[in-house]
């Protein structure tokens, strides 16, 4: 494949959209070794909790291929807290499901764009709504205890995913992380996603944008350590019976550089 390789030191403009979801463990390689602690929320710079992920569908897959919920969850104003024992040797995916959340609908008027929030509140006259959709989200993290083991990588080949084909929990500054990008099982071949390094809410990060080649492939090197969010989205046609034409896909993969 032809890979794109860039690197997190470069400078881009672009700035992530607020509420971004993401799902962040508290260790990637819990040292203990029995035990995970995670958060999950939406936030504009990461990691800095703003409103938490409240959702009743988190699961986690174990290095077996068992589909579990995790055995704690605790919702709070700015995050929901996760904790799950971890019996087993090898790598656990967490994820928070899929969640659909708010309606929105664009217009333009005058030359201008605005959003509304639902369907209640009814459009200017001479307004042209432009788009209509409902928010899906979705955040993913892996946790090894041990070795880590690639079963639980494998796509699910529904909605819009973030792939490892690198192993998420072996990565070190320099080493070069790929993945692929999916939707429905397909390749998002040309597609732009983005990549942020995690610092705190006094961070002047900008991310970066990177590009997938014609298999729905990238790579992303990471110059330093840290913990790194990958962010894609992707609207497409929803369900006749959704509420609303369009669904807008945002879906999050959080990884650690040593």
């Amino acid at each position: 494949m032809r890979s794109l390789v860039l690197f997190l030191t470069s400078v881009v403009s672009f700035s992530a959209t607020a509420h971004t979801p993401y799902l962040k463990p508290f260790s990637f390689e819990p040292i203990a070794g029995d035990r995970v602690t995670l958060d999950a929320s939406f936030a504009e710079k990461f990691f800095v909790p703003e409103a938490a992920f409240n959702s009743d569908s988190f699961v986690v897959i174990t290095p077996s291929g068992e589909s579990v919920a995790p055995e704690s969850k605790v919702d709070l104003k700015t995050r929901t807290v996760l904790e799950h024992a971890l019996p087993e040797e090898g790598t656990y995916r967490f994820s928070t499901g899929s969640r659909f959340g708010a309606v929105f609908r664009t217009y333009e008027l005058d030359g201008e764009q605005r959003s509304v929030r639902g369907d209640e509140e009814p459009i200017p006259e001479g307004a042209q709504v432009v788009a209509h959709f409902q928010s899906v989200t979705k955040a993913e993290a892996y946790v090894s205890k041990g070795a880590p083991s690639n079963s639980v990588l494998a796509a699910q080949n529904s909605g819009l995913e973030v792939v490892p084909v690198s192993h998420p929990n072996s990565l070190f500054a320099g080493d070069a992380f790929e993945f692929q990008v999916l939707f429905n099982g397909e390749p998002m071949a040309n597609f732009e996603l983005n990549a942020h390094h995690g610092r705190d809410q006094f961070s002047e990060d900008k991310g970066i944008t990177l590009s997938t080649d014609a298999q729905g492939k990238a790579v992303l090197t990471a110059e330093n350590q840290g913990v790194y969010l990958i962010f894609a989205r992707h609207r497409a046609p929803a369900p006749s019976d959704a509420a609303a034409p369009t669904y807008s896909h945002t879906t999050t993969l959080t990884v650690e550089v040593f």
